[in-house]
């Protein structure tokens, strides 16, 4: 049965609309957030306005024909120009295990033209850790993995330590080899 909804799934993953994120599209991209607690973390309305203000060249969002289904925030630091880093991932839980957290990330690495990717994992968050090493496998590039922010940084409020994953370096054929533009 899993097999029938995962192939029925993937067919529908083929034709989701990727594109950037706008303004208008914050109110699905919260109740999304919303809805998949504890899978992802929630921040204020206000920050994902402004990532779709300031950073709209950088965020991305999957529909499956008007459902907001997926939404991916990043963005390239000032210090490191050649670096893209994911922010924040969440995918709608009927649309998990079928590679779209992978098809997000590699879009924005390609709309970035990103020499690394970087971005963080909490310890028990399995699921990103190894789309991470599945994408760095994927590119043919090294992944190095440290930790960014301990426990002890957030002063004991139960977050978990932000372990920091960075892939690279990564060419542009590879990414453009796997992604259709």
């Amino acid at each position: 049965m899993a097999t029938a909804r995962n192939s029925r799934m993937q067919r529908t993953l083929n034709d989701l609309t990727i594109r950037k994120v706008r303004i208008d599209d914050i109110p699905d991209v919260y109740k999304l957030l919303t809805a998949n607690r504890p899978y992802v973390g929630l921040n204020s309305r206000y920050t994902y306005y402004l990532l779709a203000r300031d950073f709209s060249d950088t965020c991305i969002v999957a529909l499956d024909r008007y459902r907001l289904v997926a939404f991916s925030s990043g963005y390239v630091p000032p210090s490191r120009p050649d670096t893209f880093f994911n922010w924040e991932i969440v995918v709608d839980e009927k649309y998990r295990g079928n590679g779209l957290q992978k098809k997000l990330l590699l879009e924005q690495l390609r709309i970035t033209r990103a020499e690394y990717f970087e971005g963080t994992v909490n310890p028990s968050n399995h699921v990103s850790e190894k789309n991470y090493l599945a994408i760095a496998e994927m590119l043919g590039a090294k992944c190095s993995k440290s930790v960014l922010f301990s426990e002890e940084d957030f002063d004991g409020d139960g977050h978990e330590a932000e372990v920091l994953f960075r892939i690279g370096p990564i060419s542009l054929a590879s990414i453009e080899n796997i992604v259709s533009p």
